[in-house]
């Protein structure tokens, strides 16, 4: 055997992650030739003779090394996924590293099984819990089995919505100041176009209207950084109105593009974190010549200090205050150290300090990426449906008149239906996560729905150890529950009598749709993002209106969906850069 070969074979799905590097450092082949022999031994363990899913249909694998991983885990990997679903049905066959047999799934009686009845047999991967455990901590996101049951138990009811509604103010604030600093941003530009005669910041066409071009997507991230903050922590990451002056801010928004592009690496996780005592792994990475590596290993250390930081500040002022003045804390996480101090008192489940702060850091992250990009998509869809946007700002412009005041209640607010209408949509039709993935703990039989123009097979044996794709988009399009017009953008569906025949269909927590998830691993902040969200939309939407640029728009897959600019194109490949402009304009 060729020593080199496991080694070579990481160095390719490195170069293929377009980060160049080191190919004969001595780090870099330890571990690779490590994590190489131990993934052959978990294959060849399972035995290549057995093709429990021989029957199902599916692609071809691109290689046999590859199978079809490069390209669901590819940036430009959308239409892939949905191809799967289009082509081949709701359970489909895709081939992991070295012919490995896994399913793609979107059937919602398969999905019912996997998110609520046999949810106990599949949990989350290896790959996403070890490597979520070494970024945020043992979070919720890094946990499975009683430890993330007991850590649920514990964090539930600090998202109730009586605390919520005491959020609504703080929220109302950072919407108020995000409007101020964009109608300041459209007057300088409009200041600098009127002194320089330069139109550039100025969208064609609309030189009419008092606007500018705005990057919303960079407003969106920003803006959801600092409710996250300050209505999770009370900790303020971004001011709006000055540059970015935390550390934190930047490593939270390039956290997810830099593990994307990591993808294929962390595959070897689960056997890289069992190489020796933490002290021992820390080093490997810090001697490990990846930038990618090293990027996420200084994020994680800025998001952990971050944490630990204001876990002390609150604590020290929890035991300065009165027991009586519990009323007092807005913030999520004074209310959860609160609840976790009386459990301790009482001898009921806590959690610790190292588990507190990976909720912390869990939480910013997940409610600020996702939220973001779910508002920036609604304001993209609301650009190019002038008609739908008037719809919606003539109902809050019109509840707002009734109620005297622009600061529409939790409860007012949650029943406007086309607010409600406009994100519920858009969360089915462009969910911020596309897919999640499971792993098969045990054996099972597998149950789902057939169609005539696919497979008739009604069942399926799922052997301990599969891997299995959880297509949220792909669930929330089939026809078979939406519709024939279950893939386009239509509102007005959530406001027909219609929409109660999909209630049930899927296993998910909200609306019946798979945008949140289920089960026991649902989202226990999606009436946190729910109220969020509609707040900022309510605010811009009463002091702006918004259109399309001529700049051609790309969502990509990062994990969580993203928009960047299509600039060009250098010698054939296009050249793309973050943002999402529009005109925006009073």
């Amino acid at each position: 055997m060729n020593i080199t070969s496991p080694f070579s074979f990481l160095s390719s799905l490195i170069h293929n992650s377009s980060i160049s590097i080191n190919a004969t450092d001595a780090v870099l082949y330890f571990l690779g030739l490590y994590s190489t022999i131990k993934i052959l031994k978990l294959f060849l363990g399972k035995g290549f003779s057995e093709k429990p899913f021989n029957a199902l249909p599916g692609p071809k694998p691109v290689s046999w090394i590859m199978g079809n991983l490069g390209q669901l885990f590819n940036a430009k990997g959308l239409p892939f996924h949905q191809s799967l679903v289009d082509m081949y049905g709701g359970m489909v066959r895709v081939y992991g590293f070295f012919g490995d047999e896994q399913l793609y799934i979107a059937d919602p009686r398969a999905l019912q099984s996997i998110i609520i009845k046999d949810q106990d047999s599949f949990e989350e991967t290896a790959v996403f819990t070890e490597t979520n455990k070494v970024i945020f901590g043992p979070g919720l996101v890094a946990t499975t089995g009683e430890q993330h049951k007991r850590q649920r138990r514990v964090v539930n009811p600090i998202f109730a919505v009586p605390h919520l509604k005491k959020l609504t103010p703080v929220f109302y604030d950072i919407a108020e100041k995000l409007a101020d600093v964009i109608q300041s941003e459209i007057d300088q530009k409009l200041s600098h176009a009127n002194e320089s005669k330069d139109s550039g910041n100025l969208n064609i066409g609309q030189k009419d209207r008092r606007g500018a071009v705005i990057d919303m997507s960079d407003w969106m991230c920003r803006v959801a950084l600092e409710s996250v903050g300050q209505t999770l922590m009370g900790y303020s990451f971004d001011p709006l109105d000055s540059p970015f002056n935390n550390p934190y801010t930047s490593a939270i928004k390039d956290l997810i593009p830099t593990l994307f592009s990591l993808a294929l690496v962390r595959q070897f996780a689960p056997f890289l974190v069992r190489l020796g005592p933490p002290w021992f792994r820390r080093k490997l990475v810090e001697w490990t010549p990846h930038k990618a590596v090293q990027k996420v290993m200084k994020m994680s250390d800025v998001m952990h200090e971050t944490a630990t930081e204001i876990l002390q500040k609150k604590r020290a002022h929890l035991q300065q205050s009165a027991e009586d003045h519990e009323d007092d804390d807005k913030d999520i996480i004074s209310i959860l150290l609160r609840l976790n101090d009386k459990a301790k008192k009482e001898g009921r489940e806590q959690l610790s300090d190292i588990e507190l702060t990976g909720q912390m850091t869990v939480l910013i992250f997940g409610a600020q990426d996702t939220t973001s990009s779910c508002l920036s998509r609604v304001f993209h869809l609301l650009a190019m449906n002038t008609d739908v946007q008037d719809k919606v700002r003539q109902e809050i412009q019109e509840k707002c008149s009734d109620e005297g005041h622009r600061r529409l209640d939790f409860d007012t607010l949650s029943k406007l239906p086309w607010l409600d209408a406009v994100v519920k949509e858009t969360l089915r039709l462009y969910p911020p996560v596309p897919f999640v993935r499971r792993t098969a703990v045990k054996e099972t039989v597998l149950e789902y729905s057939h169609h005539e123009d696919h497979s008739k097979l009604s069942s399926v044996r799922v052997p301990a150890g599969t891997i299995l794709f959880v297509s949220i988009a792909g669930s929330n399009r089939l026809e078979s529950i939406w519709g024939p017009d279950a893939k386009k953008w239509r509102p007005e569906r959530w406001l027909e009598d219609s929409k109660d025949s999909t209630a049930g269909r899927l296993p998910g927590i909200y609306s019946g749709m798979m945008s949140f998830l289920g089960g026991g691993r649902s989202c226990v902040g999606y009436r946190f993002a729910q109220i969020e969200m509609k707040i900022i939309i309510a605010t811009l939407l009463l002091r702006f209106k918004m259109t399309c640029t001529e700049a051609d728009i790309v969502w990509n897959l990062s994990q969580i969906i993203s928009p960047s600019v299509r600039t060009g194109d250098l010698n054939g490949v296009p050249e793309e850069r973050k943002g999402l402009p529009l005109f925006v304009f009073n």
